[in-house]
């Protein structure tokens, strides 16, 4: 009994010391095991697996398992093992504005610099922005999110009217002018409609750099200055002035999404990202080149400049004890072929210059063309929370077009924009 029992001990022991290797990883006689946290989302799951079978089959020394947790429950979870240093994995999939916060936590372990040498001249400036701090990198971007330069317009309603599709601005919104049908306050078709978080944030944002200005300085917002004024003047006249759409996306009054007018025949055009075709066809139906075309939405000026956030990105925790193994993995991954065999089965535009810039690339991601011509004009939006500024921006842009007697003036709700944005962020 003594014996089995010291045995047992022993087998429990070896367990423990196995899988208390740190981050939620395990190490064995043969392979090392290397955890990998992703969110739940079909077409990117099985692209991560399929990857992830050939990376495992192509050594014997690492093994890496994937597991994907509901995207509502996905930030939190992270947010706990990171923060508190704790159980979790050795590499995750996040979205590149919560690296904000655990680089300037210390959670993450800094990536390999033979690795981020070969990424630096190869990615798109925006792709690392939020993935630096003291000089150093502590992740890896696997996209180029961008909500800058696409529009989708009604096709079969350009077609009867017999209109080009708009190349400038100016024609952009003149012929939304002349294809808005309204009956007194009630939009059957909306000529534009900018309205979601993102697009506002970002067509705002796009044209004070357009005019050459600047909205973050010394390390703060600033919207009190004339191209800031200009700007959103501008997007505010569109709406009180010439009624080419109204609030309702940005209130969600409806409970629709703006991207689903274009499914609802209830817009001629809307700028929006890429990633709203598969929506599209997911909810409506709808089908590029038949129900929409997707096409360039012009910049204000002859200046071409956008902001952009860093996308989906991955990290290693400082915690992890199989850093190296899990650094291995993300280089394979890295590597041009996978990238673009996952950025295509995700529909989501390369980080890497290489990649994007590959006519493969474009042959099967043909839709991509308008987005895929500026994104050597993309700029990081900046190190600051993107989620309080879209929410305080939409609500003073929801105040001004509904003329509901908050601001006296686009100046009042610029510097109230401003104040409030600058108190709120977290730096």
């Amino acid at each position: 009994m003594k014996k089995t029992l010291i045995l047992l001990l022993v087998a429990v022991m070896l367990v423990i010391t196995f899988t208390a290797c740190g981050g939620g990883s395990k190490q064995s006689s043969s392979k090392t095991t290397v955890e990998f946290w992703g969110h739940v989302n079909e077409s990117w799951n099985t692209s991560h697996r399929s990857i992830i079978s050939k990376y495992n089959a192509s050594q014997s020394e690492i093994e890496v398992v994937p597991t994907f947790f509901p995207y509502d429950d996905f930030e939190a979870k992270i947010q706990t093992s990171l923060m508190s240093g704790g159980a979790g994995a050795d590499l995750y999939e996040i979205w590149g504005g919560w690296a904000l916060d655990f680089v300037a936590g210390g959670a993450l372990a800094e990536v390999p610099s033979a690795m981020i040498n070969n990424l630096i001249n190869d990615c798109y400036e925006p792709v690392l922005g939020a993935l630096q701090g003291g000089g150093k990198y502590y992740g890896i971007p696997v996209e180029f999110n961008n909500e800058y330069g696409g529009m989708l317009v009604n096709k079969p309603r350009f077609e009867q009217l017999g209109i080009p599709y708009p190349t400038t601005w100016d024609e952009v919104f003149n012929v939304a002018r002349r294809t808005t049908i309204r009956n007194g306050d009630v939009f059957q078709v909306r000529g534009i409609d900018f309205g979601a978080n993102d697009t506002i944030t970002t067509t705002f944002l796009s044209m004070i750099l357009s005019k050459g200005g600047e909205y973050w300085v010394n390390n703060r917002l600033k919207f009190t200055t004339p191209e800031a004024i200009d700007a959103l003047t501008t997007l505010v006249n569109y709406i009180v002035v010439d009624r080419v759409s109204n609030a309702d996306s940005a209130t969600l009054s409806e409970g629709v999404e703006s991207w689903e007018y274009i499914g609802r025949d209830e817009v001629m055009m809307l700028p929006r990202g890429p990633w709203v075709i598969a929506e599209l066809d997911a909810e409506y139906g709808s089908e590029i080149g038949v129900d929409f075309d997707f096409v360039s939405f012009p910049f204000w000026t002859s200046n071409k400049v956008f902001p952009a956030e860093t996308g989906w990105s991955w990290c290693v925790p400082k915690s992890s004890k199989v850093a190296d193994a899990a650094w291995q993995y993300a280089s394979f991954f890295l590597e041009p072929a996978n990238l673009m065999l996952h950025n295509i089965a995700c529909a989501q535009l390369p980080p890497r210059k290489s990649v994007a810039q590959n006519p493969e690339y474009l042959r099967q991601m043909p839709f991509m063309a308008p987005v895929l011509d500026i994104l050597q004009y993309g700029k990081f939006i900046g190190p600051f929370n993107t989620e309080v500024l879209k929410a305080n921006l939409s609500s003073v842009y929801i105040s001004l077009v509904t003329r509901d007697g908050t601001y006296a003036s686009v100046e009042a709700a610029l510097q109230a924009l401003e104040d409030k944005c600058n108190s709120e962020l977290r730096l």
